[in-house]
C-alpha cells in the first residue's frame, strides 16, 4: 500500500512542477469608449493566448446578485455590439482561457456590506452569482473589495467560504468545472492586518491578486516609486515597506500559501514634481503630484505605459533604471514618473518563479501598448503588441525544469505484509491534501506534497 502512496505523491509533485503560472489581465469595459480612438481597446484586439485569465471589470452588486454595469455589457451602445458575448469568443480560439467577472473596484466598497452581513445573504449572493456566471459564460467571480475594515474581516472570510461551498456543490452536481474565486487585495501592512482573515480567505479562493502598486501617490507628499520590487538602501520605517517584496511576504507570513498569491503589476506610471537633474537622488523629496495630464486616460498625474513610451520617443523624456528598486523611471525638467517597463516586468516575473508564487496580474490591458505603435523605436521593425504582458508571458513560459531527476532508489521497508500503519496526524494531512486536490482548480502546492511525502517516509 505504501508503495502506491509514494508513487502517487511523486506523480503529483512532478505534475505540479510543470503547472503554469497565472497571467491575470484586467479588461475594463469603459476602454472601448475612450474619446481618442487610439486609446480604445476592443475584445477583438486581445490575442486569445496572451493571458491565462481575463478579469472583466466591472459588474455591480445589487439585490444580492451580480448585475451588468456598463450599457455595453449586454446591449448595443454607441455603435458597439454587446461586450459579454464578444469577449467570450476568445475562448473559441483558446479553450484553456478563463474569463472571470470582477465586481467592486475603487469607490464601491459599500456594495459588499449587504452580501457579507449574514449567512442568508452570503448564500443567496453565492447562488445568484453562480447563476449569473453560468448564464453569461464566465468561469468565476473576482471580489475586488477596496477595502474591508476590521468590522468586515470575519464576514469577508465567511463570504468566500460560502461561495466556495456553493460553487463546489454545483460543480459536483452538474459535473461542470467549479467556478473560480479570485480576490484583489491590498498590499499595505494595516490593510492586511485589519481587513483580511488571511488563512480563511486563502483556503477557499483560487488566487489572491495583491495590488502591489499605488504604494506612492499624492497621499504620501513625497517622491517615491509606486510599484518598486525591492526597498532601496537607506530606507527605514514605512518607506522600507513600500515595495512588492515586502507586501508579498506580509501575505505569506499571515498564512497564505505561496501558490495562491499573484503580484500586481501596473500598466501605468505615477508622476511627481522633483528638483535637480538626477531622478535617482529625488527619492524622498517633498512634493506633490505632477500636473502632467493624460490626453488618453483623461487623468492628471497618471499616464498609461504607452503614453510614457511616446513621451520618451517624442517629448524628450529620458528613461532611468534604479538598481535597488529594480524598476524604471522616466524624467524630464522636474517631471518624475515611476513606472514598469518590459525589463522591470521580466524581473518581477523571475521573482515570482524564485519565490514560488502563483503568477502575476496586470491592471490593465488597455494601458499596455496594445497596437505596438507607441513603443516602436524603429519604423522598420515589426510591431510589438502588448510588450508588458508579452514580457510576463515569455518569462512564465520559459522551461525552468533544468535540474536532472534524482536516480536514487526509494528506500525499502522491512514490514513483512507490505503495509504501513499511519498515525492520526498523517491521516488528517492526507485527507486535507486530497480534499484540496479535488476541490481546487490548481494542483496542491509542491512544498505541501513534499511535506506529506517526508512524513510518509518517516513512518515506514
Amino acid at each position: 500500500m505504501y508503495y502506491s502512496l509514494i508513487y502517487l505523491l511523486l506523480f503529483l509533485v512532478q505534475t505540479n512542477l510543470s503547472a503554469k503560472y497565472s497571467r491575470v489581465c484586467y479588461f475594463t469595459n469603459w476602454a472601448v469608449h475612450r474619446t481618442m480612438k487610439e486609446a480604445r481597446l476592443l475584445p477583438e484586439d486581445i490575442p486569445a493566448d496572451l493571458c491565462t485569465h481575463i478579469f472583466y471589470a466591472f459588474a455591480s452588486i445589487g439585490s444580492l446578485t451580480l448585475q451588468a454595469k456598463h450599457p455595453n455589457d449586454l446591449g448595443e451602445y454607441q455603435g458597439e455590439k454587446p461586450l459579454y458575448p464578444r469577449i467570450m469568443k476568445l475562448k473559441e480560439k483558446n479553450p484553456e482561457l478563463k474569463i472571470v467577472i470582477s465586481c467592486g473596484g475603487w469607490g464601491n466598497s459599500g456594495e459588499f456590506d449587504s452580501i457579507s452581513a449574514s449567512e442568508s445573504s452570503r448564500e443567496t449572493f453565492s447562488k445568484n452569482a453562480l447563476a449569473f456566471c453560468r448564464q453569461h459564460g464566465f468561469d468565476g467571480v473576482d471580489l475586488d473589495w477596496e477595502f474591508p475594515s476590521s468590522n468586515h474581516r470575519e464576514n469577508f472570510g465567511l463570504l468566500v467560504k460560502t461561495m466556495h461551498k456553493v460553487f463546489k456543490k454545483e460543480a459536483k452536481k452538474t459535473n461542470k468545472e467549479r467556478l473560480i474565486i479570485g480576490l484583489a487585495v491590498g498590499a499595505g501592512k494595516l490593510q492586511v492586518k485589519q481587513g483580511y482573515d488571511v488563512p480563511v480567505l486563502c483556503h477557499y479562493v483560487d488566487m489572491v491578486n495583491v495590488m502591489t502598486y499605488d504604494l506612492y501617490g499624492s497621499w504620501t507628499n513625497k517622491v517615491g516609486h509606486h510599484s518598486a520590487l525591492f526597498h532601496r538602501r537607506g530606507e527605514k520605517g514605512l518607506e522600507k515597506e513600500l515595495n512588492t517584496n515586502y507586501s508579498m511576504h506580509l501575505w505569506i507570513k499571515a498564512g497564505c500559501p505561496r501558490d495562491r498569491l499573484l503580484i500586481g503589476i501596473p500598466g501605468y506610471g505615477r508622476a511627481f514634481i522633483a528638483t535637480g537633474g538626477d531622478p535617482i537622488k529625488a527619492y524622498g523629496q517633498p512634493g506633490g503630484v505632477s500636473s502632467i495630464s493624460s490626453p488618453y486616460l483623461g487623468e492628471s498625474g497618471l499616464l498609461a505605459f504607452y503614453e510614457i513610451c511616446k513621451n520618451e520617443l517624442k517629448e524628450g523624456f529620458k528613461r532611468y533604471w534604479d538598481d535597488d528598486h529594480q524598476i524604471s523611471i522616466s524624467y524630464k525638467d522636474g517631471t518624475w514618473i515611476g513606472y514598469d517597463d518590459p525589463e522591470s516586468v521580466r524581473n518581477k516575473c523571475e521573482y515570482v518563479k524564485q519565490e514560488g508564487l502563483g503568477g502575476a496580474m496586470i491592471w490593465a490591458l488597455d494601458m499596455d501598448d496594445a497596437s505596438g505603435k507607441f513603443c516602436r523605436k524603429n519604423r522598420k521593425k515589426r510591431l510589438r503588441r502588448f510588450p508588458l504582458i508579452n514580457a510576463m508571458k515569455e518569462v512564465f513560459e520559459t522551461n525552468e525544469q533544468t535540474t536532472q531527476q534524482s536516480t536514487t532508489p526509494l528506500p525499502t521497508s522491512t514490514l513483512s505484509n507490505e503495509t504501513i500503519l499511519l498515525n492520526e496526524e498523517f491521516k488528517n494531512l492526507l485527507d486535507q491534501m486530497f480534499d484540496e486536490a479535488s476541490s481546487s482548480s490548481k494542483f496542491v502546492p509542491t512544498y505541501r506534497i513534499l511535506s506529506f511525502l517526508l512524513i510518509l517516509l518517516s513512518l515506514i
